[in-house]
Formats: C-alpha cells, structure tokens, sequence
C-alpha cells in the first residue's frame, strides 16, 4: 500500500512542477473562462498516463473543474465559460472545449452552434483523438 502512496506522492509533485510554466502560459487567468483572480487548479485532460504531459494540462478555476465534473448535471449558464474557451489558441484549451461540446451536444441549441464556427486542423484533430483515448 505504500508503494502505491509513494508513486501518487510522485506524480503529483511532477505534475506541480508545470505549475510555473502553466502560470505564464495563462497568464494567471483560468484558460476555459478567462477569469482572473481565482485560485488555479491543475488539471489534466483525457486518461491519466503515468508519466504527467504538460501538454495535456490545463490551469483552470474551481467553477470550471466543478462545472467539468459534474457534467451532466451542468445548467445552461453553468456552460458559458465554452464561448471563451473555444476561442483559444492554445490547442489543449480548445480541445478540452469542443470535447465538453460534444459531451453535451444536443442540450442547448447555442453550444452547438459552437461547434460549426470553429476551424479543426490536423494537429487539433490529434489532440481530441487522445483526449477520448
């Protein structure tokens, strides 16, 4: 049982070393609704890997990563933070965006008017491949 605890010990202190670089790289806003602020959560997008990828990371609020986990559950308003978050240019962020999009496609008639506007190239096509891995 210790072994298990050592290696979650483990990578959670990989994964908060991305903290600095996840700090600049949203300038110290939450990446899905631009809030500023706000205490900021590392959170990992798709099936946890062993080794951490700060690729696959995100610096989000409490709101965001409540309103991601209980997904299902999300109100309409609850929802908004995708109108910022489909519109970034980081890839990871709008990856993350149109996969809650399609988790919820059908339920409000303006999130999928979402999904028609924004441009999927390769690369973005990639990222939500391993996203749904």
């Amino acid at each position: 049982m210790a072994r298990g605890y050592d290696e979650s010990k483990d990578r959670k202190n990989k994964i908060s070393l991305f903290g600095k670089t996840l700090v600049r790289r949203s300038k110290s806003t939450c990446e899905l609704c631009g809030e500023s602020g706000q205490k900021l959560n590392i959170f990992e997008v798709g099936k946890i890997e062993v080794e951490p990828d700060y690729e696959r990371c995100l610096h989000i609020c409490n709101t965001c990563m409540d309103t991601i986990d209980r997904l299902k559950k999300a109100k309409e308003n609850d929802l908004r933070f995708l109108n910022h978050a489909i519109w970034s240019e980081v890839n990871i962020v709008k990856a993350t965006a149109i996969d809650v999009i399609n988790q919820v496609e059908g339920k409000y008639s303006w999130i999928d008017d979402l999904l028609d506007m924004v441009y999927m190239d390769d690369e973005l096509k990639g990222i939500l491949d391993k996203i749904k891995k």
